[in-house]
């Protein structure tokens, strides 16, 4: 999937290490997300679990985890540079352990299949050690130009 010119993936290179109250989405300053790594059909995220993401368990509620992973797959959608917009349009999850407050977590989405109108994008959510909490399958749905 690598293209030597991919003018999303060199913008989205430039936001690596900045501070993500500049950046234009808001989700991603609500979660401080910080952008580790990105290439095409690929994003990496991490940010530290906040105590109004917790459910009554005291660990982090799956909805947000949810959300982090939708997002994270957007974004690679995102690299693949295409004139169409794209929509989740669907999105299934596994939660297998969790996090608590503080907690750092990585966000890793990579696309999986690219068809002529949808394009199916993985995520996971592991945290520090590398032990998977999450992991999510999602397809996109091109838009139609208005």
């Amino acid at each position: 999937m690598t293209t030597t010119s991919n003018d999303r993936v060199q913008l989205l290179s430039k936001m690596i290490g900045t501070d993500p109250k500049f950046w234009p989405y808001p989700i991603s300053r609500n979660f401080n997300l910080e952008l580790l790594e990105v290439r095409e059909g690929y994003a990496k995220l991490k940010t530290i679990v906040h105590k109004d993401w917790l459910n009554p368990l005291h660990i982090m509620h799956g909805g947000y985890l949810i959300t982090l992973m939708d997002e994270a797959m957007g974004l690679s959608v995102f690299t693949l540079n295409r004139e169409q917009k794209f929509a989740t349009i669907n999105l299934n999850a596994d939660f297998f352990a969790s996090a608590k407050e503080g907690d750092t977590i990585i966000i890793i989405a990579e696309i999986e299949k690219i068809g002529k109108q949808t394009i199916h994008a993985i995520a996971k959510v592991e945290n520090e050690s590398g032990r998977t909490l999450t992991k999510s399958s999602s397809n996109f749905f091109a838009l139609q130009a208005r």
